[in-house]
Formats: C-alpha cells, structure tokens, sequence
C-alpha cells in the first residue's frame, strides 16, 4: 500500500501562532476597515520559505524536536507550578517561542516604517522589540529599532492609563513607565512601554493597515535564546495591552480566526503524485481579523477567563471514541468552568490523565495494529503501519459544541512506518493543541465571549484521494495530476 503523509502536516504547525505579514507601506490614521476585517498569509518557522528554516534536519528531526517543544512547552508556560496560572502574570516560555515550530511575523513599527521580524504568541499579551540603545541585548541581523527615527513615537509615562494596563510596569526614575517581562526560560525584556504606530499588510485588500497609538515595549534590556533573525514577541493574547486590541479598534471588534493547513506537500519520493515533482511545494495558512466564523456547519463554545486575561479557556464535557462516551469529572467546588486551554502554539493536545487513559484504551481497542514504541521518547500509544489510521472516530465535547477530529488530528507521522496518537496525560492544565485544530477555522469572538469551530478538511480530502488513485493505478499521468491539484487547491483555501 502506498505509504502517503497527511498525517505529518500538523507538526508545521507547533508551538505559537505566529505570522509572516507581506511587504509593508505606510497608511494614515484614517485608512482603517472599520467592520471589514481584512486577512494575513502565515509563513510555518520550518518552510523553506522561512528565514529559520534548517535544510539539513530530515523531516523526522522536525517532527521530534517539535514533539519535544511542545511538551517542554506545556511544562514550562501552562504548568500550575508556573505562577501564570495562579496570577494575572503572562508567563511565556520563550526559549520554545523562538526555536520551534511557530510563525514568524514581519510586522513594521513607526515613521516612517521599520520592519522587524517577531513572533505572534497567542499566550502573552506584549508586543516587543529590541530598542536603541541597548545596554543589554541578544545580537540580532537586522538594525535595532530607533525610537528617535519615528515621528509618531512616545514613550509613556507611568502616570498613563496604558502603564497600569500591565502587571510588569513600574514608574522609572525619569518618570517613564518601565516594563519588566519575564518569560518561562529565564529570558525576559525590560525598558519603556511605548506608543507607536504599527502597520500590517493585508492580503485581503492589497494594501497595508496602519494601526496608530499601539502599545509596545521598547527593549534595552533583552535576553535569550535567539537565532538572531527575530528582534522580539507580537502578543496575541486577550489583554489590554495586546496587538489584538488596536488592531480590534481599526477593524470595529476584537475578534479572530486561522485556519491551519499544511505548510507544505511534504512528502517521500515514494509518493505517485507528490513525488512526481522534486522539492516542496508551498501552501500558507492565513489568519483573519475583523470576520467572524459563520455558517451552517459551526459549534461555538463559550470562550472563558480565569483570573489572566491571557489564556483562552474552554469548557471540556467529554470525548467518544466510537460511540463510547468518557466523561471528564467536574470539580463542582470551583465556579470557574474552564478545564482546557486551546493554545495554537502546542503540537500536541494534554488530557487530564484519567480521561487520557479511558481515551487511549478506547483507541487500542478500535485500532488493530502492532503496537510499538515511539521513536521520539514521548507519545504514550504508536502503531507500526506505512498506511494511515483512518477509525476510530473521535469527538471532543465542548459546552455546546461537539468537534468531530478526522484522522489527520487524531495521529500524528513519526517515522516512514510509525503512526502514533498524539495526545499526551498530564495532571496539570489541560491543553487543546494544534494538531487538534488542523483543518479547521478556529474562530475567537472576544467581544461575545465565544470560540466557534468550522471544519475545512478539503485539502486534505483532495490530496488524499489523488494519492489513492495514484497508487490503485488509476492515474495515468501523475505530474499531470499533480498540476491539477495545485490550481484546484489555492481555490478551496479561499473558503477556508
């Protein structure tokens, strides 16, 4: 049977929802969309479209060291002995921010514009980079940004209503307002909580957006484990002082969507139909702002906070495999209902272990494979079979929403002939990873207080069967089809 790999895709995606913007120009104060939203390409940290990109790691590599990302991940930024889980503090760990698999941005600050390269956390709220001068810096390729170069810079003072937004934020001895961030690895960021105008490149209209009066955090006190291509962290999370707030304000409500593909068609040269052309074949995510996700087929759950405005918290009743049904127990002492954080930036999704184990003895009873060990060290159940895992059926039962997982987000490629689950116990906080998410446009309303999901499996469903036609014999002309594939494919992602 030929052996095909949709089930690798979702570990290009690991770690932090982070974006690539397109070549940016500088708009003023009034070119803003408001009630139009507008799009931006994501470019995966392990493309070779990447800056970061590692041509001497084989596929296998990347999908161990994102394995190992995620877990150091969820024990260093999600763990209850992690303070940002008790406090309003966002606490990110840094160190697997910048290494793994996570999105770059290209996002410009000041005017005129000057573009940086940073990374979109979902999990933390500042938006950074690295200032002149800088007392204390990692060393970086591109020039430091200098807030005496822009016209619409200003420092805030710690008197402002913006520097009481953070937590980090103390009053300096020229009365600036200063910033102390401290991420999960020890690294961190300190100097002035600033205003600045910060402009996007929409792939929606053709034309860049401009976001006057954001807040960001000029550095002169910066360090950690950098490559040297990125100058600092966009925070995507929930808080007042995040991008999501002002660019809310250009687009009239805060509120976002992605829609997580793979980044490329990756795969062996065994493969009838992507083998047919050598090299990788690039295909982007896209994250939208402004839209809210709509139609007949979407299940929405309440989107909850607990304490830190930081986090996204769901509310998890439950998995089936099959038609079993396990239920997660209700800690009906605490009235806050949230018991899972959806986190674009982990590879893989945490369960309590309880659930864990009911989950997976329900999957080695469904799946009647060999069994084997994990290669990588880390995932607990992995079967031994070139072909893919297509049963059982699993969904996760949100309140209100019933998410029904295909295969694709269920298993995850770890070797040419190893399949595993890639779910993982935990008796910390659990978490809804990435690989969960592939192939659905994954909504955040902030302003109804609601997560909606949208299944958009297409892609994987047209490559899939183009493969199964190749290797039944019933493609004549594989490059051919393959050349079919690639112009039906950037139509199907329009509606994703």
């Amino acid at each position: 049977m030929v052996a095909y790999h949709s089930s690798l895709f979702p570990i290009a995606f690991a770690i932090t929802l982070s974006i690539i913007f397109l070549p940016i120009l500088s708009l003023t104060e009034d070119d803003h969309l408001h009630g139009i939203g507008f799009s931006l390409e994501m470019i995966h940290r392990d493309s070779p479209a990447s800056p970061l990109y590692n041509q001497s790691e084989s596929r296998w590599q990347r999908v161990s060291n994102a394995l190992q990302r995620s877990h150091h991940r969820m024990i260093s930024h999600f763990s209850r002995r992690n303070s940002a889980l008790r406090a309003p503090r966002p606490v990110a760990e840094s160190h697997l921010i910048y290494i793994g698999g996570e999105y770059l941005v290209n996002i410009s600050i000041g005017t005129p514009p000057k573009t940086f390269i940073g990374i979109v956390d979902t999990g933390g709220d500042l938006t950074w980079t690295q200032c002149k001068p800088c007392m204390d810096c990692f060393k970086q390729n591109p020039p430091l940004f200098d807030p005496s170069s822009s016209s619409t810079y200003k420092p805030l003072s710690c008197l402002s209503k913006e520097c009481h937004l953070l937590n980090e934020a103390s009053c300096s001895d020229a009365n600036f307002c200063y910033y102390n961030y401290t991420y999960g690895d020890m690294s961190y960021t300190t100097g002035n909580l600033s205003l600045d105008t910060v402009t996007l490149a929409s792939s929606t209209t053709g034309k860049p957006i401009s976001i006057p009066n954001t807040i960001f955090g000029c550095g002169h006190h910066n360090g950690g484990i950098f490559s040297g291509i990125e100058s600092g962290i966009v925070g995507l999370g929930s808080g007042a002082v995040s991008l999501l707030s002002r660019i809310g304000y250009a687009v009239g409500g805060k509120s976002f969507s992605y829609c997580l593909v793979p980044t490329t068609y990756e795969q062996s040269d065994s493969d009838p139909i992507l083998g047919a052309k050598q090299g990788q074949r690039e295909i982007s995510s896209t994250i939208y702002f402004g839209d809210k996700v709509s139609g007949h087929d979407v299940v929405s759950t309440p989107l909850l906070s607990n304490g830190s405005e930081t986090y996204y918290y769901l509310e998890l009743q439950g998995i089936s495999v099959g038609a079993d049904n396990f239920k997660l127990d209700a800690d009906n002492s605490q009235s806050f209902k949230g018991n899972i954080i959806i986190d674009s930036g982990t590879t893989s999704t945490f369960l309590p272990t309880k659930l864990y184990q009911s989950f997976e003895s329900a999957i080695r009873k469904a799946v009647h494979l060999e069994v084997t060990k994990d290669p990588t060290g880390i995932l607990q159940l992995c079967y031994k079979t070139k072909s893919e895992i297509e049963d059982p059926i699993v969904t996760f039962h949100f309140n209100g929403a019933d998410v029904k997982l295909k295969p694709v987000n269920v298993f995850v490629r770890v070797r040419e002939d190893i399949v595993c689950l890639s779910f993982s116990p935990t008796n910390d906080v659990a978490i809804y990873g990435n690989v969960a998410q592939m192939n659905f446009l994954v909504g955040y309303d902030l302003d109804n207080k609601t997560l909606s999901f949208k299944s958009t499996d297409k892609y994987t469903s047209i490559v899939t069967e183009g493969r199964e036609a190749a290797g039944k014999g019933e493609v004549e002309d594989p490059e051919l089809e393959l050349i079919k594939m690639e112009k039906v494919i950037p139509e199907i992602m329009q509606h994703c």
